[in-house]
């Protein structure tokens, strides 16, 4: 097994806080920290290992460039946390990719659990609900199962319970749901308070045995990557039959009745139109069309 296959490996490692866990003591917790720029991923990681390890600070720039690990031993038990860079809206799909991929380099054999950090103190936006909704599909559905979300400067809360803040946003209810109803939040401010790390440690840990001990798998990361691709090579093959389309000109017929058979299920297809007498031409381009979907399948085999 080479080192890509292994990165992601099932480790059925038990663990132990030791005050309220039945698991094996002396074992990892391994903890990814996401999140979009300025969400307070350092700062949280510091608080967890009650120590400043990770740079944070006040900036207008992003503080995080690379993915770093730290960990410390607590109760009997290490507990590792992998920071990121943060997330913002010039990043590329690609550039996303990059940091996931280093991230869960560091995480070897797997991270436990994703903690998905949001800034209370900022409105959720738009921008906001599009990076988590990559975040999700790069790791894929299964992912949801290991993640928790997070909410940092719960000093801002003033009178009103998280539960009342979830409640105002119809995006922060559909992502908390999406997790189990996991959610907990941070003042990082206050590092000696321990009680807010100790409840998060608790509820890692209450989902870790809801998942059996496990962590988030290779075949797991292996399937979103496969349905990304997938994805990719159908858009490629309705693309291809478009420009075929376009470079016939226009008018009234349709090819195929506007489906084609597409990388690795039918494809619906908008109406690819033709000019009158250019019958050949609509029959040249399906057949080229459907070529390149025969080599596109059997690139995939």
């Amino acid at each position: 097994m080479g080192d890509r296959e292994a990165l992601l490996s099932n480790d059925n490692s038990s663990v132990e806080m030791s005050n309220y866990s039945d698991f094996t003591i002396n074992s990892e917790v391994r903890i990814i920290l996401m999140g979009k720029t300025g969400a307070g991923k350092s700062a949280t990681g510091n608080t967890i290992l009650e120590r400043e390890v990770f740079k944070a600070e006040v900036s207008p720039v992003q503080v995080t460039k690379m993915s770093s690990k730290e960990s410390a031993n607590q109760g009997g038990r290490m507990i590792s946390v992998i920071d990121t860079p943060g997330f913002c809206g010039s990043f590329t799909r690609e550039d996303m990719k990059l940091h996931i991929t280093e991230c869960v380099d560091l995480s070897l054999p797997g991270p436990h659990v994703f903690l998905l950090v949001i800034n209370l103190g900022a409105r959720y936006t738009a921008e906001d609900v599009n990076i988590v909704k990559v975040i999700q599909e790069l790791f894929g559905d299964g992912a949801v199962r290991y993640t928790i979300v997070l909410f940092t400067h719960a000093d801002q809360l003033g009178r009103k319970t998280l539960q009342q803040y979830v409640k105002e946003s119809q995006d922060l209810k559909k992502l908390t749901n999406s997790c189990g109803g996991r959610y907990h939040a941070f003042n990082n401010q206050d590092m000696r308070n321990r009680t807010q790390v100790t409840q998060l440690m608790k509820m890692i840990d209450d989902m870790i045995r809801k998942n059996g001990g496990g962590n988030y798998t290779n075949a797991m990361y292996k399937e979103a990557q496969r349905k990304i691709k997938v994805k990719e090579k159908k858009k490629k093959a309705v693309d291809t039959v478009l420009k075929v389309g376009s470079a016939v000109g226009t008018g009234a017929a349709v090819v195929a009745g506007g489906v084609l058979l597409g990388v690795t299920e039918a494809v619906a297809l908008p109406a690819v139109l033709v000019g009158a007498g250019s019958a050949a031409a609509v029959g040249m381009g399906a057949k080229y069309a459907v070529n390149k979907i025969k080599q596109n399948r059997e690139e995939q085999n």
